[in-house]
């Protein structure tokens, strides 16, 4: 099912990115049962996590689909499309209570926590990569979000990471990072035409306990036919995709466009969960807690 060009002007959102809305909804409803304030808070990095990996990866098949010309590394390209959509998903459903700003804080935390362990500190090889460090991924989206409403995120202008000399430029950086999000819109998303296509989704094996009860939680909540669902419903798409998760021998996430698919490794779920009962989260925790527009 495809949305009409029409419908897509009056949403006002990139096409795509509602996927990590609904994530989160579904994963929030896994807790109905009296939550204690740990719970929530190792469900909301989980999930926000996730639905940024998502995010970014599914730029990438924007990117590639539509040609859109990138002045700079494509991995920062993908950052943006990924981080300017969920904040523009959090204006427009002030009812979801900061949801998306909350996904995103906690997407930089747990890059954060990466930039911590000194798995990439202690690599030469990352300074050279495609990839931006993860402590770059922290200060990035922590500028965006500060920047979108620099006296609602008021209190972001401290986060550590986050420099008083850039602090000061973060409206500017939101600015230009939101005019070519609308460019991108504009010029390429809203001018697609309507085809008929038929994607899927994968549930790759794997033998590691463990991953296999990762993989047997997201069958259950028909995680990635739920999330086609909503892509298919909100982007006009060229060509179509699969959405795969499996096991990949490390933790990652990738697009692949040779094969047009989208890949959830069981080990990054698996580590981002890990690291949430590690109860490491603690940087950007009290600052989330502060975005609640009930108060």
């Amino acid at each position: 099912m495809i949305r009409p060009a029409d419908r897509i002007r009056t949403t006002d959102l990139l096409p795509g990115f509602i996927v990590a809305f609904f994530v989160f909804g579904l994963a929030s409803g896994a807790c109905a049962s009296a939550p204690t304030e740990d719970d929530e808070e190792r469900l909301l990095f989980v999930i926000g996590n996730i639905a940024f990996v998502l995010a970014h990866e599914f730029s990438h098949l924007v990117i590639d689909d539509y040609e859109i010309p990138v002045l700079g590394n494509s991995e920062d390209a993908a950052d943006t499309l990924a981080a300017v959509s969920l904040i523009r998903l959090d204006r427009a459903r002030p009812e979801k209570n900061y949801a998306y700003i909350r996904m995103l804080l906690s997407a930089a935390d747990g890059n954060r926590i990466l930039w911590e362990t000194g798995l990439e500190r202690d690599n030469p090889d990352t300074y050279g990569a495609r990839h931006p460090l993860s402590i770059q991924r922290v200060s990035r989206i922590v500028c965006l979000v500060y920047g979108s409403n620099m006296d609602t995120f008021a209190p972001l202008a401290s986060a550590s990471h986050l420099p008083a000399f850039r602090a000061d430029w973060c409206d500017l950086e939101f600015e230009n990072a939101e005019k070519a999000w609308l460019w991108v819109r504009d010029t390429y998303i809203r001018k697609a035409e309507p085809l008929k296509l038929v994607n899927e989704v994968d549930y790759g094996n794997t033998k590691d306990p463990a991953e296999k009860k990762i993989r047997e939680r997201l069958i259950e909540a028909r995680i990635l036919e739920r999330s086609m669902a909503v892509v298919e419903e909100t982007i006009l798409l060229r060509e179509p995709f699969t959405l795969r998760t499996r096991s990949c021998g490390s933790p990652d996430a990738y697009w692949d466009s040779e094969k047009r698919d989208i890949v959830l490794c069981y080990e990054l779920v698996r580590w981002f969960d890990k690291v949430s009962s590690d109860q490491r989260i603690t940087e950007l925790a009290e600052r989330i807690r502060e975005f609640n527009r009930d108060n």
